[in-house]
């Protein structure tokens, strides 16, 4: 009998490059959550809880009710495949999520002083082309370390890659600013990205994945983006829009940051 665990298992060998099930998903989405963290992030401090860097498990991108690992774990037509804790000192936990028979999501939860390096380790992977036999999506979401002083020359390691339009999300506070341009450099394709700040949290990621998973267009994609924005955020659609649709660098949009409450 054909499993979700199977299919995924069957898709892992399709993204290595070996033959695969004749079901296996054709389309895949890693996405990299460096973990909130008060003490080495330059962030508004969130309650220490859900604030720990090293504790994915309370977490407010990971753990907590919208965090990625929670919130993909209990949203409709989703299924947890697993996750292994201790991938390394610096991923602390790796989950693995089906949507329906269409998407696999790989998803890793960097520990929050690492966001350099999980920042380099997006910028490998948009610039890595997708494989021949599969569409390929990469997500980064957490707080916007090109922001802090400490991280202003961590652009000059990111790699270049001539065009191949792998599709690429940040979800991140004004992150068209200051990552569109290097993934376009990286040969990938910004398909969305955000004006103003915003609270990183996985119903947004989960809108995209969606559309993702259904051919959506980069203006679908963003519509679904801002469409989950505004539900959660509890504003309007036009508010919504500005985060991910505009295209003009209007005055950046302080909004809640919708913390979404403690694992469940």
């Amino acid at each position: 009998m054909t499993t979700l665990r199977t299919i995924f298992l069957s898709g892992l060998l399709c993204f290595a490059g070996a033959p695969a099930h004749a079901d296996a998903p054709a389309a895949h989405i890693h996405v990299i959550v460096s973990l909130v963290d008060n003490v080495s992030q330059g962030i508004v401090p969130v309650p220490a809880k859900i604030g720990n860097g090293n504790d994915p498990r309370s977490n407010l991108y990971w753990g907590a009710a919208y965090g990625v690992k929670t919130f993909l774990s209990k949203a409709d037509g989703w299924q947890n495949l697993g996750c292994r804790p201790g991938i390394n000192d610096t991923i602390l936990e790796r989950c693995d999520f089906a949507w329906q028979d269409k998407l696999i999501v790989t998803a890793d939860a960097y520990r929050g002083s690492r966001i350099g390096q999980a920042m380099l380790d997006f910028m490998q992977l948009a610039a890595t082309p997708p494989a021949a036999a599969a569409r390929e999506m990469v997500v980064f979401i957490g707080h916007d370390g090109l922001m802090d002083e400490q991280h202003q020359t961590l652009a000059e390691r990111f790699p270049k890659h001539a065009g191949h339009g792998k599709e690429a999300v940040v979800l991140a506070c004004l992150s068209d600013e200051f990552f569109a341009g290097h993934l376009a450099a990286a040969g990938a394709r910004p398909v969305v990205t955000t004006f103003s700040f915003m609270a990183p949290e996985a119903y947004v990621l989960e809108a995209v994945a969606r559309g993702f998973a259904e051919h959506a267009s980069e203006a679908e994609l963003r519509r679904a983006a801002a469409n989950a924005y505004a539900k959660y955020q509890h504003i309007s659609a036009k508010a919504g829009q500005s985060v991910f649709g505009e295209q003009s660098r209007a005055a950046p949009l302080r909004l809640s940051l919708g913390y979404g409450g403690l694992p469940r």
